[in-house]
């Protein structure tokens, strides 16, 4: 009997190592089979097996998100359509924090928002100046004027949203002489009004023009 389990032990280990050296293997059970329809390509979409799914634009979002989860934008080029083709490598180069697959992009919106995503990331302004949209390109000389204190980025936007700009960076810098470089009067000694209380100095209500806002100024500190 002992000599029975052995043998049997033994040819259980053989057929292992065959299985092992000829490539063969236990293949997963597909859950998704019995499924029809959407249903089974919801399925395939959820487990990430793309090349199982019979609807072809659905297929094209799911080789996305395996492009994504592997980081990889060599992926992107499995898919057909070409709009979420370019999608996909937009997004893997947000994730990658890679600039140069924005230049792979053709589609301009897809395009545009690679400049600008990688332009945000970066602090890099020099990518907001290759955004096709007047709009997103001045949006994103704007935030990136804010988040590096840099007035000289206010200068792309447009005359109103540079004074808001400009404002802004003064008083984070508490910069009097930045006040300065606004066109209307009135928001050059509010700045310094701000400035002067943000900085809890007195002193600098001296420098306010406006006799009304100087007052104001003066009064907020109990003088």
């Amino acid at each position: 009997m002992r000599y029975l389990v052995l043998l049997i032990a033994g040819l259980l280990l053989l057929l292992t190592a065959c299985a092992s050296f000829t490539g063969l293997v236990v293949k997963e059970p597909d859950n998704c089979l019995a499924l029809e329809g959407k249903a089974k390509d919801n399925c395939y979409f959820e487990a990430l097996k793309c090349s199982k799914m019979k609807d072809a634009t659905f297929r094209d979002s799911c080789v996305t998100e395996l492009a994504k989860l592997k980081k990889d934008a060599a992926v992107c080029s499995l898919i057909v359509t070409e709009d979420i083709k370019f999608g996909c490598l937009e997004q893997v180069a947000e994730i990658n924090n890679d600039h140069t697959l924005c230049q792979r992009i053709t589609g301009r919106y897809w395009e545009d928002n690679c400049h600008y995503h990688l332009a945000i990331q970066n602090n890099k302004d020099v990518y907001c100046s290759l955004i096709q949209s007047d709009s997103q390109r001045m949006d994103c000389f704007k935030t990136i004027a804010l988040a590096t204190n840099n007035s000289l980025l206010c200068e792309f936007l447009g005359e109103e949203e540079k004074e808001v700009c400009v404002y802004k960076v003064a008083v984070n810098l508490r910069d009097m002489e930045l006040c300065a470089q606004l066109e209307n009067p009135i928001d050059v000694d509010a700045c310094r009004y701000k400035i002067a209380k943000e900085g809890n100095e007195v002193k600098l209500c001296g420098a306010i023009k406006n006799s009304e806002i100087r007052k104001s100024c003066m009064e907020s500190f109990g003088k």
